[in-house]
C-alpha cells in the first residue's frame, strides 16, 4: 500500500447500522487514496464481532483498532482521536463521526486538488444537522462563514482562501467531520486537548486556524450531523447535564486563552467564554443558586465587559 494522502480517523463504541453508514460514505469517495482508521474505544464483545464482520465488506484501506478492552468505560474522544492521529500515515488527516457520514462522493477529490494546488494546512467545508427523524434542523452550520467566502475569489471551482478572522466567526465552528489538517500542523499543536469530554472539536478547530498556513473552505455542504438527541444512551454529550456541559465548554475556552497566540482566535475564545458564562449565569438565577450566579456573572463581564451586563453584575449583587 503506498503513502496514503489522506488518513481518515473514525472513532467509534457500541454502534451498529450507523457506523456502516458512516464506512460506506467514505468506501464511495472517488478520490481513492486513503486509509481509515476505525478506532473501537471498549465497544462490548458482541458489537466488536459484528464490527469486524462489517469490515469484510471493504478493503485493506479500513484497518480495525482496539482501543480498550471489551465493555471498558473507554478513554474519551480526544484520547482515542490523539491515538488516531499517532497511527496516522496520511499527509491529511480528515474525521468522521461513527453516527454521522460524508454526503458528497467528491468531498476528499475537490479537497486533494485544492490542497495540492495551495499547500494550505486547514481545509473546512459545509456541513447540515437533522433530528432524530431525519428532518434537516440546520442547513448550513457555517452560515456567517458561507456568506463570507462567496464574496472571495476561488483558488479550484467552489473552494475559497480565507483569513483566520473570516472563519472564526462566534458561533461558527466546523465540526469535525468536515475538517481536513495536514498533519504536521496538527502534531504541532499538539493533537485535541485531552482534559475535555465536550467540545474538544471547538477547541482543536481555534487553535488550527490559529497556527494554519493557508485556511481554505468549500461552501458546498459535504457532511451531515446527526444531533445526538436521538442516542441519548450512547452519546457522551448526553450523559452530561447541561451545567456540566457548560462548565466543560468554559474550560474549552479558557484553554483557548491560554495556548493561542493570534488576535481573532483569541477573540473568538473571549466571545465564546463570556456568552457560555452569561447563559449560565441566568440558568444558576433561575435556580435560586445566587452566589454561584454572582460569580459567574461576574466572570462574564471580565471575559467582554459591557454596560447592560455590567449593570446586571451589580444588580445581582445588591440583590
Amino acid at each position: 500500500m503506498t503513502t496514503p494522502y489522506f488518513s481518515i480517523i473514525v472513532p467509534t463504541r457500541n454502534r451498529g447500522s450507523e457506523l456502516q453508514t458512516c464506512l460506506d460514505a467514505i468506501y464511495q469517495q472517488t478520490f481513492t487514496n486513503y486509509q481509515v482508521l476505525i478506532l473501537d474505544d471498549g465497544s462490548s464483545s458482541a458489537i466488536r464481532q459484528q464490527h469486524q464482520a462489517l469490515l469484510k465488506n471493504y478493503d485493506e484501506r479500513f484497518q480495525w483498532h482496539e482501543i480498550n478492552a471489551s465493555d471498558s468505560l473507554g478513554s474519551g474522544p480526544a484520547v482515542v482521536r490523539n491515538i488516531g492521529i499517532e497511527t496516522a500515515q496520511g499527509d491529511y488527516l480528515a474525521f468522521c463521526d461513527d453516527d454521522d457520514c460524508w454526503h458528497r462522493e467528491d468531498h476528499l477529490t475537490t479537497a486533494a486538488k485544492a490542497l495540492e494546488k495551495t499547500q494550505a494546512q486547514a481545509y473546512f467545508s459545509g456541513m447540515q444537522i437533522k433530528n432524530g427523524q431525519g428532518q434537516i434542523i440546520v442547513e448550513q452550520q457555517m452560515q456567517q462563514v458561507t456568506h463570507i467566502a462567496l464574496q472571495q475569489n476561488t483558488v479550484i471551482e467552489g473552494v475559497h482562501p480565507l483569513e483566520p478572522e473570516q472563519i472564526l466567526l462566534y458561533p461558527d465552528y466546523a465540526h469535525l467531520n468536515i475538517m481536513i489538517v495536514q498533519r504536521d500542523l496538527i502534531k504541532q499543536i499538539g493533537g485535541f486537548w485531552p482534559h475535555t469530554r465536550f467540545a474538544e472539536d471547538v477547541d482543536l478547530f481555534v487553535r488550527v486556524c490559529d497556527q494554519a498556513k493557508g485556511i481554505l473552505f468549500r461552501p458546498d455542504i459535504c457532511a451531515t450531523h446527526f444531533a445526538p438527541e436521538k442516542r441519548v444512551t450512547e452519546s457522551v454529550s448526553n450523559q452530561l447535564s447541561l451545567q456540566d456541559k457548560r462548565l466543560l465548554e468554559i474550560s474549552v475556552y479558557q484553554h483557548l486563552l491560554i495556548v493561542c497566540s493570534n488576535a481573532p482566535a483569541l477573540t473568538y475564545a473571549r466571545k465564546s467564554l463570556a456568552i457560555t458564562e452569561k447563559m449560565l449565569t441566568e440558568e444558576l438565577g433561575k435556580e435560586g443558586k445566587k452566589v454561584a450566579a454572582k460569580i459567574f456573572s461576574g466572570a462574564a463581564f471580565s471575559a467582554l465587559p459591557s454596560l447592560k451586563w455590567g449593570l446586571y453584575s451589580l444588580f445581582l449583587r445588591l440583590k
